[in-house]
């Protein structure tokens, strides 16, 4: 379960690839590939090579994310409705 995002923090805070995983319910290697497509703003690296993530970035991500699944849960209700899907007339295979 994601960690709580404070989303009132620093703007220049800096998150690590972990912090951003915890954050976004993701794996570490799923954030790389969005950090490396530049999904997730301008990505610092340490002077070890770890990168660093604005903490903005990943709350404009998540947002994004949120939204593009609230219109596409949306878009599939309109759809089964349209088709029939709903209603009290639907038997639901139960004897």
């Amino acid at each position: 379960m994601p960690r709580d995002f404070d989303a009132t923090s620093p703007e220049g805070r800096m998150l690590s690839i972990e912090e951003v995983a915890d954050i976004l319910n993701v794996c570490r290697r799923f954030v790389v590939t969005l950090a490396d497509a530049g999904k997730l703003g301008v990505v610092e690296r340490t002077e070890v090579g770890q990168r660093r993530i604005p903490a903005a970035a990943v709350e404009t991500y998540r947002c994004e994310q949120e939204a593009r699944a609230r219109d596409a849960l949306a878009e599939l209700a309109a759809i089964s409705q349209g088709a029939g899907l709903y209603g009290s007339n639907v038997k639901m295979g139960r004897k």
